[in-house]
C-alpha cells in the first residue's frame, strides 16, 4: 500500500514545474500577440496604402480629363437668378472620378445645403479611411458627427499660384507639368480624421481645426483636407521658410492639427503625383520634406528620401 502511494506522489507535477510551464505559454502567448498586431499592422498599411493609389489615380484621371488639377476650392453656381453656389474641396470635385457620381449629383444643386454644408456629414469610408486610425469610425469622428479623411492634399502644389484662397481656381499645373516633376512631388500625406488633444480652435489661427473634413474648401482655413495649413504656405503669416515635419507614428492626444501625421508604427504613407506610393520614417530631414511638398523649388531630393 505504500508503495502504491509513493507511485502515486511521483506521478504528479511539482510547483515549480506547473510556474514552469505558466511562464513558458506566457511567453508563447506574447509572441503570438506580437504577430498578429504585427499582422494586422501590416494589412492595415497596406489599406491605407490601396486607398492612396486609388485617390491619386481620381486625380489623374480628373487632370486628363479637365487639363487641370482639380482646383483647392470648387465652386459652382446651382441657381444662376440667385447665384447660389455649391462649394467644396479637390476631394469633392474627384468624387465623380471614383463612383461617387450619386453624391456628387446630389448635393451640386440647388438646395441649402449644396456642396461641403451637406457632404461634410457623409462618410467616405472605406476610401479616406485608414484603418489604424483611432479617432474616427467607419469614416465618421467619434466624437461629432463630422465625415473625416486621413488623407491630406499636399496645399503648397493643389493650392499652387494663390488659388489656395481663390473658389473655382485651380492651381497652374496639371499632372504633366508638375516643374519638379510628378515622381518627386508629394500629392497626398496622411492626417488624423479628428484631434482629440486639441481646443476646437487653432491657437495660431483663431479658427477650427479640430476635424479633417474631406468635403471642405481651402479657403475658410478650417476643416479643409489639406496640409500645410493655407497660413503655412509661403507668404502667409506663420510660413517658417520651411514645412513643419510630420507626425510619425504620434497617438491620438498628440496628433496636431497643424501637423500632419500617421498612426502606423514608424512610417508614414506619402503618394506621389506620378501614382506611386512609398513610405517614409521620422528620421526624414527637414529640408528633403519641405523640397519634396514643394512643386517648383527645382530642389534635388536628398539622400534621406
Amino acid at each position: 500500500m505504500k508503495a502504491h502511494l509513493s507511485t502515486l506522489r511521483r506521478s504528479g507535477f511539482t510547483l515549480i514545474e506547473v510556474l514552469v510551464v505558466i511562464a513558458i505559454m506566457a511567453v508563447l502567448i506574447g509572441l503570438l500577440l506580437a504577430a498578429v498586431s504585427k499582422a494586422l499592422e501590416a494589412a492595415n498599411r497596406m489599406k491605407c496604402q490601396n486607398n492612396m493609389k486609388q485617390l491619386m489615380l481620381a486625380i489623374r484621371t480628373y487632370s486628363t480629363s479637365n487639363d487641370s488639377l482639380p482646383p483647392a476650392n470648387f465652386y459652382q453656381v446651382v441657381n444662376q437668378k440667385t447665384g447660389n453656389a455649391a462649394e467644396g474641396s479637390a476631394f469633392y470635385a474627384l468624387l465623380p472620378y471614383h463612383e461617387q457620381e450619386n453624391i456628387f449629383n446630389l448635393y451640386t444643386q440647388d438646395r441649402p445645403d449644396a456642396g461641403y454644408l451637406g457632404t461634410q456629414y457623409v462618410s467616405l469610408a472605406p476610401i479616406h479611411v485608414c484603418p489604424t486610425d483611432p479617432t474616427t469610425s467607419n469614416g465618421i469622428a467619434i466624437q461629432g458627427n463630422i465625415a473625416t479623411s486621413n488623407y491630406a492634399l499636399n496645399l503648397a502644389l493643389f493650392g499652387a499660384g494663390g488659388s489656395f484662397n481663390i473658389k473655382g481656381k485651380s492651381a497652374p499645373y496639371r499632372v504633366g507639368t508638375i516643374p519638379d516633376g510628378a515622381s518627386n512631388t508629394i500629392g497626398l500625406v496622411e492626417t488624423s480624421g479628428y484631434f482629440p488633444g486639441h481646443s476646437t480652435n487653432n491657437p495660431q489661427t483663431g479658427t477650427q481645426e479640430n476635424y479633417m473634413s474631406w468635403p471642405w474648401p481651402a479657403y475658410p482655413n478650417s476643416y479643409g483636407p489639406y496640409w500645410p495649413n493655407p497660413d503655412q504656405l509661403p507668404g502667409q503669416p506663420n510660413y517658417a521658410g520651411v514645412f513643419p515635419l510630420p507626425q510619425v507614428g504620434t497617438t491620438a492626444m498628440q496628433a496636431d492639427p497643424n501637423l500632419c501625421q500617421s498612426y502606423h508604427r514608424g512610417v508614414m504613407n506619402l503618394a506621389m503625383m506620378d501614382g506611386t506610393v512609398r513610405t517614409i520614417s521620422a528620421s526624414i530631414s527637414q529640408t528633403t520634406w519641405s523640397n519634396a511638398l514643394n512643386p517648383a523649388d527645382g530642389q534635388v531630393l536628398g539622400s534621406d528620401w
